[in-house]
């Protein structure tokens, strides 16, 4: 008789010995593994804002797209732009081929928008970009110094033509990036990404019938 009531407590205690430990990651690791996950989120963003300057307004700039359209600088609101100086056909396809890969990582957002600032036109259609809706060429309505190229030589002390140079959200200058340093198109990246504000769903439904 006792060998059978021992036989029963056994299962009994390895049960409560299970649901403590269940109850113990549930109440203490999870809450804590996540803590430490934002807080390690935190400290990540903190760090790359960090390698931006506070942000200067822009001044106003106006140009001609490849279309004849206008495009100047008050519509370049809630959106990143991306600026981008070049003086001859080699420079411009060197910033091309060079930022490519950044370019990809962004080319299913349309707040993202590359503007390559070119002298004049003359400029032959297959040296153009094949990606024209988020790589945008401009050339100067006006002749004289470009205002904005006036703007970014003036905040950070960097050859514009080997830099590209970052705007935000607000149309402030924020800070300049290395075309040939690989870490620094890295770090464009990920501050770009971390600039973002968050895709919304405009229609949830239809996203999850095509996730099944």
């Amino acid at each position: 008789m006792q060998e059978n009531t021992e036989h029963k407590e056994r299962p009994s205690r390895k049960r409560r010995a299970f649901q403590f430990i269940f109850l113990f990651l549930l109440l203490v690791v999870a809450p804590i593994g996540s803590w430490l996950y934002l807080r390690s989120g935190l400290e990540y963003r903190k760090e790359h804002l960090l390698t931006l300057e506070e942000g200067r307004p822009i001044p106003f700039g106006a140009w001609m797209d490849l279309d004849g359209n206008t495009v100047s600088s008050d519509q370049w609101t809630e959106q990143i732009s991306l600026i981008l100086f070049a003086k001859s056909r080699e420079e411009m396809k060197s910033q091309m081929d060079r930022l490519s890969r950044v370019l990809s990582q962004f080319d299913d957002r349309e707040d993202v928008l590359f503007y390559q600032i070119l002298p004049d036109s003359t400029y032959r259609s297959e040296d153009l970009p094949e990606d024209t809706a988020q790589w945008k060429i401009l050339f100067p309505k006006n002749s004289g110094v470009d205002s904005m190229w006036i703007a970014c030589e003036s905040a950070f002390p960097v050859d514009p033509v080997s830099h590209v140079f970052l705007i935000d959200r607000r149309k402030q200058l924020r800070q300049a990036f290395s075309i040939s340093d690989k870490a620094s198109l890295t770090s464009l990246v990920e501050v770009v990404a971390i600039l973002l504000p968050p895709r919304k769903l405009v229609h949830p439904e239809l996203n999850r019938t095509k996730e099944r």
